[in-house]
């Protein structure tokens, strides 16, 4: 059942995939091809799908506005992986090469500035009172980057702090979405703040778990290399977890502050993480994190529109890619 949250919708999705490949039309014909190259990379459509989901739980029946926004959600978050790709020195997403590792760095950069500009235009145009949100998430997410760097390599990072840098790179571009969709409801005061503390939550446990297929994912369903997260020094919660282990912690926490530890050496970790008890508490929290923001969907009445989006909390902490 978690799996086939998003059937409800199934039209709408197209709909978006369609709109963004229009609004990211340029008359430069290879900046063109850039913006299809990261929109047809793949990607869960996490942030279009909760804000049409909510936009129907709140009552509303015309999905035209839902599908814009969440599109202009979808193109923003793509613009802030092609510039984090180049930040991060990243290789792979979504299991082919970084967008600046097929073009150039230079070319990368603009093609992200123009999708953030075509993003941003879509939303002013079809909901500006909503303009708010996203700008609040947008900036939220250059913070959460910055203390992510402070962090890098560093071993006294703490739970605390990685759900600091979550929060604001992952779960807050993700309220976001589900509040637009709400708002062009005409859902009331109450129910925007609930249905954005669900989808929070809902960022939240995502990123958990996506961090945690980084050491037991596979990497031609994940789309990037495992181990990526402890070579390049993120702190993400499997190695904070794995760090305080008795028997292996010491071991990790070496690697992990290793500025470029070697294949081999990632591979032993890797290891020693999975031999851990991070994996299991990992996804523990991730399940902790939504089964304490259900309740927040109690103030909308039941449709199969609210049911998706529990079920896509399902399918988010059990997903394996």
């Amino acid at each position: 059942m978690s799996d086939l949250w998003h059937d409800c919708i199934s039209d709408e999705l197209e709909k978006v995939e369609d709109l963004m490949s229009e609004e990211l039309t340029s008359e430069n014909q290879e900046l063109t091809e850039m913006c299809r190259y990261v929109i047809t990379s793949g990607g869960k459509r996490i942030r279009p799908a909760v804000c049409i989901l909510a936009y129907y739980a709140c009552g509303g029946r015309d999905p035209q506005r839902a599908i814009e926004i969440g599109s202009a959600f979808e193109i923003i978050h793509s613009a802030t992986l092609v510039h984090d790709d180049i930040n991060d020195q990243g290789e792979l997403r979504r299991g082919r090469k970084a967008l600046y590792r097929e073009y150039t760095i230079g070319k990368a950069i603009i093609t992200g500035d123009f999708m953030f500009a075509m993003g941003f235009r879509l939303i002013g145009a079809t909901a500006p009172g909503i303009v708010e949100y996203i700008v609040d998430a947008s900036a939220s997410m250059s913070a959460g980057e910055f203390i992510q760097k402070k962090f890098e390599h560093k071993s006294k990072v703490t739970e605390a702090d990685y759900m600091e840098i979550i929060n604001g790179k992952t779960a807050k571009i993700i309220s976001a979405s589900a509040k637009s969709g709400a708002f062009i409801s005409d859902a009331d005061i109450e129910t925007l703040d609930a249905i954005g503390d669900y989808a929070l939550a809902l960022g939240i446990a995502f990123q958990i778990i996506d961090d945690t297929l980084d050491v037991v994912g596979d990497a031609d369903s994940t789309g990037k290399l495992v181990g990526i997260d402890l070579i390049e020094g993120k702190p993400t919660l499997p190695i904070i977890y794995a760090i305080e282990d008795s028997r292996y912690g010491k071991q990790i926490m070496e690697v992990f502050e290793t500025e470029e530890p070697d294949e081999e050496t990632v591979e032993k970790a890797i290891g020693m993480i999975k031999n851990t008890d991070a994996i299991r508490r990992c996804r523990e929290k991730a399940m902790e994190v939504l089964s304490e923001a259900r309740h927040n969907l109690d103030v909308i009445g039941d449709s199969i529109y609210k049911r998706a989006l529990l079920a896509l909390g399902d399918y988010i902490v059990t997903r394996d890619k």
